[in-house]
């Protein structure tokens, strides 16, 4: 059922020290985006991973970001860094620009202002799928979602288990989320971020091109560049090089600014 408007978004809290609020993306979970990183990202941080994925979660995205702000709030963080994925590398953006004294440093991660033309065609594929044909919507997520090198190291047996697998975990929101994807265009908003950015392209994506990452470095103030050579799911793909990119960054930016209230 969906939350009151604007109240805090369900999730998970770990970890003590500078503030880390992770945003996963659409048509995502906190778990299937952020679970394999959180024991070691909550070594460093204390990191706040909200959920948006059920139903009536993401009406519009000024709600979406000002919910995220209220769960940071409710565990305790003044100023944060953020880490987005995907869409959330989205709302991570609406943030910064929304809420800059919160906001410590970006860490954006296959990410766009707007989606690409191959984007906004492959999602809306998906929206089909996820109103008319689930048995093969896991098949499909698999091809945009995962490189080809990681596909080709995969079994028969494995590929089916994965299929199985993201089946039983596709989000309630969904369509709800694509509809704001689809709705969303942050270009104009690129040059007013003023937090330290990171921006990672993952080379090998098949959902989101990592041009689209070349032009949010391009657009935001100072914004460093970094790559995986993975897909779009570098959870699965590439996860301590991820955690490695974000830990190096924050390390060097948000950790000297970002504070949890006592």
């Amino acid at each position: 059922m969906p939350q009151e408007e604007n109240a805090a978004l369900p999730g998970s809290v770990r970890g003590d020290g500078p503030g880390l609020l992770l945003v996963h993306g659409g048509g995502a979970t906190a778990q299937t985006t952020w679970g394999p990183l959180l024991p070691v990202l909550s070594r460093d941080f204390r990191v706040v991973a909200p959920d948006y994925s059920a139903g009536g979660e993401a009406k519009d995205l000024d709600g979406l970001v000002d919910r995220h702000v209220r769960t940071a709030d409710r565990a305790g963080l003044d100023r944060f860094g953020v880490t987005g994925h995907s869409f959330g590398s989205a709302v991570a953006l609406r943030m910064a620009t929304r809420h800059p004294d919160r906001v410590a440093g970006l860490v954006l991660t296959a990410g766009f202002a707007r989606a690409a033309a191959s984007t906004r065609l492959k999602v809306e594929v998906w929206r089909g799928l996820a109103l008319g044909n689930r048995e093969l919507l896991p098949w499909f997520l698999m091809s945009v979602m995962l490189g080809d090198r990681y596909l080709e190291s995969l079994s028969a047996e494995q590929r089916e288990g994965m299929a199985e697998l993201i089946g039983l975990t596709v989000p309630s929101g969904t369509v709800e989320q694509i509809e704001l994807i689809l709705s969303t265009d942050l270009r104009r908003e690129l040059a007013l971020v003023s937090a330290p950015t990171l921006v990672v392209a993952t080379t090998a994506d098949q959902l989101v091109p990592a041009s689209m990452s070349g032009e949010l470095a391009a657009g935001i103030p100072g914004a460093r560049l970094s790559e995986l050579h993975c897909g779009h799911h570098p959870t699965l793909e590439d996860p301590a090089g991820w955690i490695r990119l974000i830990k190096d960054f924050l390390g060097s930016t948000v950790t000297k600014t970002s504070s949890a209230r006592p």
